[in-house]
């Protein structure tokens, strides 16, 4: 009987990561934090929600990434690590972009004077 709970619970972890690892990015932080009210536990929704956040980093979404980790501090984890990272990382990245853009206007601002 032991053996059959410890069988069942490495599967049902096994099948976590599985489901969190193997997702889909969602098209928005409103459709990822919906498939994830769908996951029966914590655990399994912040792993999904930071996966998903991930993505959203990654195809240079910072405001969904930021919307999904925000979710995850605010309702599921407010100690996690990961949603913290994401949030500063995703800040960097715009903070990164705008001063590209800034440089790029003076740049053409200046050829302009010419």
């Amino acid at each position: 009987m032991k053996k059959i709970a410890v069988v069942f619970a490495v599967g049902a972890v096994i099948a976590s990561f599985i489901a969190a690892g193997c997702a889909k990015k969602a098209a928005s932080s409103s459709e990822a934090i919906s498939q994830a009210e769908t996951m029966q536990t914590a655990d399994q929704k912040v792993d999904y929600l930071v996966g998903q956040a991930n993505a959203f980093l990654n195809s240079k979404e910072y405001d969904e990434a930021i919307k999904t980790a925000k979710y995850v501090l605010a309702n599921l984890d407010k100690d996690s690590q990961e949603a913290q990272g994401i949030i500063e990382k995703a800040k960097n990245m715009l903070s990164a972009e705008a001063k590209g853009m800034m440089d790029d206007m003076k740049k053409t601002m200046g050829e302009m004077a010419k």
